[in-house]
């Protein structure tokens, strides 16, 4: 073939500016029927439990106040930093009927650690 010429492009890597996954905020709760569920909340719609042994990942869904997530029938609804629950959806339900289990953060977690420079009391 006259007149073709292959030739070889190098290719850089691009630096990384940030890790591939958003970085997951996660806090252990105690509930009301003694369970302990662990959440992990990565991005902002996306929450990550692990109850009786296995995880689920739950989706944030409409809600009036606080932040609800939903998935593999189970529902997550968190109101403020703090507090929770925990209910089955039943087949069909879009919002649960039940109130489910109330659960709260334990221990240190519901402290938050003093501003950089802050004197301790």
């Amino acid at each position: 073939m006259a007149g073709l010429a292959l030739g070889f492009v190098a290719c850089e890597r691009p630096a990384v500016a940030e890790a591939v996954n958003p970085p997951a905020t996660v806090r252990t709760y105690r509930c009301a029927d003694g369970q302990t569920i662990t959440a992990g909340y990565v991005g902002q719609d996306t929450a990550v439990l692990t109850y009786k042994d296995r995880s689920y990942s739950l989706k944030l869904a409409r809600s009036a106040s606080g932040a609800r997530y939903t998935g593999f029938g189970l529902q997550w609804w968190t109101k403020g930093a703090n507090e929770a629950a925990l209910a089955v959806l039943k087949p069909g339900e879009a919002v649960a009927s039940a109130p489910g289990v109330a659960c709260s953060v334990t221990g240190a977690e519901s402290a938050a650690p003093p501003a950089p420079g802050a004197q301790r009391r």
